[in-house]
């Protein structure tokens, strides 16, 4: 398995996998949640860490205080990994609270995303992650410019619609991801996200430099979608899938 597993892919570890809490204290939580089953996700490391395990992270419903538990894991130890959940999956949950469907299936109609943030850990474990003021995190595949500008037109168009707000990322060629409102924001440089770290990038060259352009598609263990979003219209053709 791979040690460069995308952001906010879901991994599930053997029943003796040599994990370690970054805060001791976490540890007997840690226990209980991978005793049920449920998965931790991977998270962004520094470009500088020494340390070769995966990092990981397990973020608490709000009855815990949203505390946000990290760990540290031999990649060995990992025995499945899965992308986010797709939007379309938490639509069809019945226990997706009914206020949220109309907005939900409106913001599929827009295009292909997948689902990361309380919607994705209500579903995923049956706690309460989702309340009255919470937002709804989402990851768009986006092969270029065209796209990111439709994509964000209709982003702001649904959030004046529905009184919500979305937050999310849009998922680059190459393997890196900026946050949806920061790039429709008037900013010169966006903070670009990648697996091991983050860096401030030129707004005009996020689909044009050598970071971004003639890699590889990557594999299939991408929390992205695996359609590109078509600027031309609401449809969405086949591209290739991109790691965050």
């Amino acid at each position: 398995m791979s040690d460069r597993l995308a952001r906010h892919t879901r991994v599930w570890l053997s029943a003796h996998a040599d994990w370690r809490a970054d805060v001791a204290l976490h540890e007997p939580r840690l226990v209980e949640w991978f005793a049920r089953g449920w998965p931790a996700v991977v998270a962004r490391r520094a470009a500088d860490d020494p340390d070769p395990r995966m990092r990981l992270g397990v973020p608490l419903p709000p009855a815990e205080g949203k505390q946000r538990l990290a760990l540290r894991v031999p990649v060995q130890d990992i025995v499945r990994q899965a992308p986010p959940l797709a939007l379309a999956e938490v639509i069809a949950r019945p226990d997706l609270p009914a206020e949220w469907r109309l907005p939900l299936q409106a913001m599929a109609a827009i295009a292909p995303a997948r689902v990361f943030g309380a919607f994705a850990w209500q579903a995923l474990t049956g706690l309460a992650y989702v309340h009255a003021r919470s937002d709804v995190d989402l990851l768009w595949d986006i092969a270029d410019a065209d796209a990111a500008e439709y994509l964000v037109e209709r982003l702001r168009a649904w959030e004046q619609t529905f009184a919500r707000r979305v937050d999310g990322e849009l998922c680059l060629p190459g393997g890196a991801a900026v946050n949806w409102r920061e790039y429709a924001g008037a900013a010169r440089e966006v903070l670009v996200k990648r697996v091991d770290g983050a860096v401030l990038e030129a707004r005009e060259r996020i689909f044009g430099s050598p970071g971004f352009a003639g890699r590889s598609p990557a594999r299939s263990d991408t929390p992205c979608v695996s359609n590109a979003i078509h600027p031309k219209n609401s449809q969405c053709h086949q591209g290739a899938a991109v790691r965050t």
